[in-house]
């Protein structure tokens, strides 16, 4: 079996110990997209826009945001609009900083391709 090189070591390093980093329960696609998507929308999403970007049952949806709500990436919020009571989901710091996680994770296996 051949040796790994420096380069190689350290890759595996940077790969296990951000991986580390990570809370694997948030790291589904969905939970990945949810949390995406209210990182880039800041004014917050209502469960109808979530569901038809998602394309998911309302179940999987529910679920999914029951999740990253309890434990602290999103916050579900009441605003009124047009004098109608609405539910928003918005992302958080602990949410954004676990996004922030799993992209650096990301960057390191997209460094693989050696591109």
């Amino acid at each position: 079996m051949e040796e790994m090189n420096v380069e190689q070591e350290n890759f595996i390093k940077d790969l296990v110990e951000n991986s580390k980093k990570i809370n694997s329960k948030a790291i589904s696609l969905t939970r990945c997209i949810l949390l995406s998507l209210m990182n880039f929308n800041r004014d917050g999403l209502q469960f109808r826009e979530l569901k038809a970007v998602l394309d998911i049952s309302d179940g999987k949806l529910k679920s999914n945001l029951d999740f990253l709500e309890g434990v602290g990436y999103i916050k579900k919020v009441q605003i009124q609009l047009d004098q109608k009571k609405m539910h928003i989901y918005l992302i958080t710091n602990s949410g954004e900083s676990e996004l922030n996680n799993i992209l650096d994770w990301v960057k390191i296996l997209v460094s693989m391709r050696g591109e």
